[in-house]
């Protein structure tokens, strides 16, 4: 029987995230029979490093300190290179701006295929990480994006069409519908709940402009209550924000949550109000819950939520529009809600399981490794 092929999987860390949360997925879902995932970080942290443990696997520490363009770092390229042949590494599939980089050298003098991930527009690549970005991107043997945005987005950076791989991401809908049923009560008072799932490190994810629009909404729906979960170094600005909007009372900043697919199920409405985006989980996890949507029409956010279908799309930038939907779904009776709900749910189901994941990664791994089927007997002798 063949030996199953070794794939290096790079990720800087492993922090709560939906980049993250996708590499774990992949990491879980492999064949084993298949393919034998090596995990290697530039940062051993990350409450996701748990999921893998549960996994039987311990990542590497690649550690490169805390800038990558120095002397020192050569030497770890190097050193990644050395693990590389030692294990007998197939394949590199590197997970962000950082492993691309480091993981494409060090590939290239081990002399196996690598893989680089773009999954956003890079809102975030400033200064020289974006030509580095560009560069490494171009000479990939395959650059991996999961929408089609980020695919047009790389060709005009001049990558070449054929080298491009669209793999959609992943959900689990069975740890989704876990999740929900498992979920303790809310203690929140009652009320119609519009829940938004996004980080807090960066105002591309729009928060600020969800807050103006949700003042406006209880001018409507007095009785409605926003759940912002997540985390980061804006928050103390957004929680001061609420305040000063007069609107603090019915805000409520739930933190980093494991559970978001249960408080998803429990809101009349879901709100993705970023500026940028490749495919949000966040959105994804609230299709799985069937929750309807109300997203900004930004990045891969349109090739999820589909008109009228399983939600609405309003412009970036423009708390007016995402307050009058939002209003408008909170008026909706509440089996309109639900028919919508299921039409995001049927379209997660059909489009974005882990199986479509799956097959999309084994394609990939399978191509760049010259993996081929076995030709089957034709019964003649030769």
């Amino acid at each position: 029987m063949t030996e199953p092929r070794k794939i290096l999987v790079f990720q800087n860390r492993f922090l709560i995230g939906g980049q993250e949360r996708q590499t774990v997925l992949n990491v879980r879902t492999m064949d084993r029979d298949r393919f034998e995932p090596v995990v290697a970080v530039l940062k051993l942290e990350g409450e996701h490093l748990e999921d893998l443990a549960r996994e039987g696997i311990r990542p590497r520490l690649v550690d490169v300190g805390n800038r990558m363009l120095r002397p020192a770092t050569a030497l770890r390229v190097l050193g990644l290179a050395r693990l590389i042949r030692a294990e007998k590494i197939a394949l590199v599939h590197a997970q962000d701006i950082y492993t691309n980089v480091l993981g494409a050298l060090a590939a290239r003098v081990a002399g196996v295929p690598v893989i680089v991930t773009r999954v956003d527009l890079g809102h975030h690549i400033v200064g020289y990480r974006r030509p580095l970005t560009r560069a490494v991107s171009r000479h990939a043997d395959r650059v991996l994006v999961n929408a089609m945005c980020i695919r047009d987005l790389v060709i005009r950076e001049g990558v070449a069409p054929d080298r491009v791989a669209v793999v959609r991401n992943g959900v689990d809908l069975a740890e989704v519908d876990r999740l929900v049923a498992r979920a303790p009560p809310l203690a929140l008072p009652e009320g119609a709940l519009v829940t938004c799932v996004a980080t807090m490190h960066h105002p591309v994810k729009g928060q600020t402009e969800l807050l103006a629009a949700f003042r406006e909404v209880l001018r409507e729906h007095p009785d409605a209550r926003l759940m912002l979960v997540g985390d980061g170094v804006r928050r103390p600005l957004l929680e001061r924000l609420a305040g000063q909007l007069g609107i603090g009372a019915r805000v409520h900043f739930l933190g980093f949550r494991l559970d978001a697919p249960a408080l998803l199920a429990r809101s009349a409405v879901a709100v993705s109000p970023s500026h940028s985006e490749g495919i949000s989980n966040a959105i994804l996890e609230a299709m799985a819950a069937r929750a309807p949507v109300v997203a900004t029409a930004v990045g891969g956010t349109p090739e999820l939520v589909r008109e009228g279908v399983n939600g609405w799309l309003v412009p970036p930038g423009a708390p007016a529009a995402l307050a009058r939907r939002i209003a408008d779904v909170l008026a909706a009776p509440p089996a309109a809600r639900r028919r919508m709900g299921a039409r995001g749910r049927r379209i997660v189901e059909d489009e974005f399981g882990v199986r479509q994941m799956r097959i999309g990664y084994d394609a990939l791994y399978d191509d760049l490794t010259g993996w081929q089927l076995p030709r089957p007997a034709t019964g003649l002798a030769g």
